[in-house]
């Protein structure tokens, strides 16, 4: 329990101190910037995951990444790929394309997917706190808000429209682990999602 408490405080803090850390190191580390950013960001989403399974501070069980049987692979599958037509049907219709623009802000970008191994683990720790699936669920959002806050600070009316849709990111992984339990499924499913929604915005801005 105490590490597990470690592993989440430090994955927490982590943005306020390296964003101090950087201001105080730009000049040095300028010429590296974009392969720093890069690595930075890959790294804050699989080190705590990882770092935190492999020490036994979470269960790979709890975090959607072990001791997944072939029937929640097939089950899960199935309920993604529905998910996923389901959204492609429904973004036919242009009404639905503007009210998912102004909540949601596609990336090109496929870094965005570190962050889903970053919320299994507060998933994880939250199994290990509360031990039930829901309450775990709830734990992780929380700990998500709570890193999210900690990065953008409190939500403004100017907000970024990218910091917005992190959020929303963050809701939809909580839907698809409550419904197949399964990182590797969530994964695949977001990435899709990612496309869809860009293939999205390219027909609203190519319409006439």
């Amino acid at each position: 329990m105490i590490d597990t408490a470690i592993w989440v405080a430090a994955t927490v803090a982590a943005p306020m101190g390296a964003r101090a850390l950087w201001k105080r190191l730009l000049s040095r580390i300028a010429p590296w910037e974009g392969e720093l950013s890069f690595w930075a960001r890959v790294g804050y989403g699989v080190v705590p995951l990882y770092g935190a399974w492999v020490t036994g501070a979470v269960a790979g069980r709890d975090c959607g990444i072990f001791d997944i049987g072939l029937t929640s692979w097939l089950t899960g599958g199935a309920i993604c790929a529905a998910l996923l037509l389901a959204v492609a049907f429904t973004l036919r219709f242009p009404s639905v394309r503007q009210r998912v623009q102004v909540w949601f802000h596609p990336t090109r970008s496929w870094l965005v997917l570190a962050d889903e191994p970053r919320w299994a683990f507060y998933r994880g720790a939250g199994a290990v706190a509360l031990g039930g699936a829901a309450a775990a669920q709830l734990v992780g959002l929380a700990l998500g808000g709570v890193e999210w806050l900690a990065r953008n600070g409190r939500p403004a009316r100017g907000l970024s429209t990218e910091a917005l849709s992190e959020l929303v990111r963050l809701g939809v992984s909580a839907v698809l682990f409550a419904l197949t339990r399964n990182l590797w499924l969530i994964l695949a499913t977001q990435a899709v999602l990612a496309a869809l929604l860009l293939r999205s915005w390219s027909d609203s801005a190519t319409a006439p």
